[in-house]
């Protein structure tokens, strides 16, 4: 039995994993929640992948069962499409149908608030036991739903380019969907804003198999070879690629992959230009410092949130000041008030508006010599378990280091199961991965000599390693 962790779920589909009766069950658990609590509308969307259209169909016939408003999409879309049709149609909840960026086996279940964030931990520490309790009761189908309009994903694309509102005219960009839900709403924002297309088209097909890449994560410069191999022979500097559900937004200019930090870092740098006195920008804890001294010299408040983009939706959605942007590591970026989560299409808009206006390295370079050579590395470990990832990290925290526990809570950040520890060289962020068998380590560091802060960052590294050998010990 597969269950409801903090992201929903999670897991291969296989019998007994995530399978036909996984998706029942959480669906009958988050009806029932919905009952007791008065709610009454849900609206469902989902992603390019095998079965998640049969799985989303399934979901809104339980819903439909129990009396719900419901209302499905009838084509594959992207995750903040999901998040804005919630708050367009005014639903109580949402769900979508992904696992996002995982390879093809894969599949998952996320349930959205009535304000399109996803639900944050005191809703799903909740809907964990309602899906609980629902594996054993009886769950009946019903075919009592409507489909979405299809003007609304329409609607989105219109109200994103209104947003980014740039002329784009005489930039030429190479883009991948990998296979995805970003096809049709990125090309169309791109291109109504005046930007020249090249699409990837051995990967514009909608294909839950990913059969051009070996995981469709743009994160990973193995699934930017065919975009890199259409930038070279088109000789065109940007290219873009966004994840199968579209909330993640991966970037290579000139032939080099720049991380999420560095691309938060470049938009963040644009956006402080239209900031006034109100405006916050937020990010997660594990996400480059660079931002925190730009904030400060332009006046901006920066706030800091656990890992997951649910926070920064949470605290954009709910936060007294001006909300100008929100960004973290792993590629997720969001601006305005149309979506409240990642967005895949804004944040592809947003590079483009960027490198329109700069040589993106050359800025980059020029925003080191000014505030430091901040340098990060995410480190992946992988365990058989949940369980021993686990265990690895509690032992971590029992060592002898100089260690900030964030579990306890700390500073504004709200409690969540990361650690901190600090070296003369920089620190590193400790946190065992929420939905596989994985330990994380963020290393961070930063200097005013650019060979120095890589130095200190292998020294980082090899620390970490020494850590988790003694844990075997």
């Amino acid at each position: 039995m597969i269950l409801f962790g903090t992201g929903g779920i999670r897991g291969v589909m296989r019998e007994g994993e995530f399978d036909e009766k996984t998706v029942m069950v959480a669906s009958k658990g988050v009806s029932n929640y919905m009952k007791d609590n008065n709610l009454k509308s849900v609206v469902i969307a989902y992603d390019t992948r095998n079965n998640s259209k049969k799985f989303a169909d399934l979901s809104a016939r339980v819903f439909a069962s129990d009396g719900h408003k419901v209302f499905l999409f009838s084509q594959p879309v992207p995750t903040p499409v999901l998040s804005f049709a919630v708050r367009q149609l005014k639903c109580d909840m949402g769900i979508v149908i992904t696992a996002s960026h995982n390879p093809p086996e894969y599949n998952g279940y996320k349930v959205y608030t009535f304000d399109g964030v996803q639900a944050i931990p005191k809703i799903t520490n909740v809907l964990a036991d309602y899906v609980e309790k629902a594996w054993n009761m009886p769950i009946e189908l019903s075919e009592n739903f409507e489909y979405v309009q299809d003007e609304l994903l329409d609607q989105y694309i219109e109200k994103v380019t209104s947003l980014i509102s740039t002329d784009l005219n005489g930039l030429k960009i190479v883009y991948t969907p990998l296979h995805g839900t970003g096809l049709k709403p990125v090309m169309s924002v791109l291109k109504k804003l005046g930007a020249q297309l090249i699409p990837v088209s051995e990967q514009c097909t909608f294909d839950g198999n990913f059969p051009t890449v070996k995981s469709p994560n743009p994160e990973d410069d193995g699934a930017l070879t065919l975009l890199r191999k259409y930038m070279k022979k088109h000789n065109v500097d940007l290219g873009i690629a966004t994840d199968p559900d579209c909330d993640r937004v991966g970037v290579v200019y000139k032939g080099i992959r720049l991380t999420g930090n560095q691309v938060g870092v470049l938009i963040s740098d644009y956006l402080l230009n239209y900031a006034d006195e109100d405006s916050m920008i937020v990010k997660t804890i594990v996400t480059t410092d660079m931002v925190k001294p730009m904030c400060k010299e332009n006046g901006v408040r920066l706030f800091e949130t656990p890992t997951g983009f649910k926070y920064i939706g949470y605290l954009a959605e709910n936060s007294k000041y001006k909300f100008l942007f929100g960004f973290e590591e792993s590629c997720g970026y969001l601006t305005g008030d149309l979506s409240r989560d990642k967005d895949g299409v804004i944040g592809s808009a947003l590079v483009a508006v960027v490198s329109k206006k700069y040589d993106l390295l050359d800025r980059l370079e020029e925003l080191y010599q000014k505030y430091g050579y901040y340098q990060e590395k995410l480190l992946n470990f992988k365990f058989k378990s949940v369980n021993i990832a686990k265990e690895i990290y509690e032992r971590i925290k029992k060592m002898d280091l100089d260690i900030i526990d964030y579990s306890k809570g700390y500073g504004n950040v709200e409690p969540n199961e990361t650690i901190q520890i600090m070296f003369e060289e920089g620190k590193i962020f400790v946190r065992p991965s929420g939905t596989e068998p994985k330990l994380k380590a963020y290393v961070m560091t930063v200097s005013e000599d650019k060979e120095k802060s890589i130095e200190n960052l292998e020294v980082l590294v090899k620390k970490f390693k020494d850590i988790l050998e003694k844990t075997k010990g």
